[in-house]
């Protein structure tokens, strides 16, 4: 069942000129989805452990491209792939100190998946919550539901879709004919070489074998936002 769950808006901070620096963009992002992540984990259970927004302005001047650019502009990530065992996958780490930013666990993974792309299986991070923003492209999150044992939700992700999970959620990532370009949010964050940053189920499970095509359909979503 979808619900609609209402979470104070938390604005990117305005930078003092008008498109931000690489630093302005990096330490306001972390900002912000440190608050997010920070207001899930302070929720209760029946809330659920996957939510999807939507990165949206309120108005001309500085956009959220203009931030996701200046981080690639002046910040330099290097791509590794493959990533989590799958060829068609690229990450790259952006950590705090990296742009000078002191005294915090918490960090950025830029995420790259190819056009069809279907080989990372369902998977956990036990150790850290997830606050992801769709910054290109078009995929799919496929997440265990919390409400039904053993049944995966597939929700179409595009550019400007914001999503965060609990620690422990059963999800993955997959693309059809799009790439899709992913910023990932890890509170805290665990190295990737680390053992606890990444699990797999008894069984593993790929996009692919969860998916029904009967049960494809399009709508509205449930939640509206009220703008008059």
């Amino acid at each position: 069942m979808i619900q609609a769950i209402e979470i104070p808006s938390i604005p990117l901070e305005r930078p003092a000129k008008q498109q931000p620096t690489g630093i302005e963009a990096f330490a306001t992002l972390l900002g912000q989805a440190a608050a997010y992540t920070e207001n899930l984990r302070n929720r209760s259970p029946e809330d659920g452990n996957a939510l999807i927004g939507r990165v949206r302005g309120t108005g001309p001047g500085v956009s959220f491209g203009a931030y996701v650019g200046a981080l690639k502009r002046e910040l330099a990530v290097e791509m590794i792939s493959p990533f989590e065992g799958s060829d068609n996958v690229a990450g790259g780490v952006l950590l705090p100190q990296d742009a000078g930013i002191a005294d915090r666990d918490d960090g950025f993974l830029f995420l790259q998946f190819d056009a069809n792309c279907r080989d990372l299986p369902l998977h956990t991070h036990d150790h850290s919550e997830r606050l992801i923003y769709v910054v290109e492209g078009r995929g799919f999150f496929h997440v265990r539901d919390s409400d039904s044992e053993g049944t995966t939700r597939h929700v179409p992700v595009r550019s400007r879709d914001v999503l965060m999970f609990r620690r422990g959620t059963l999800h993955t990532f997959s693309t059809q004919a799009e790439p899709l370009h992913l910023l990932s949010y890890h509170a805290p964050f665990i190295a990737l070489d680390d053992p606890r940053q990444y699990s797999l189920p008894d069984e593993v499970v790929y996009p692919a074998e969860t998916v029904c095509e009967q049960d494809s359909r399009v709508s509205c979503d449930a939640a509206w936002m009220r703008i008059g």
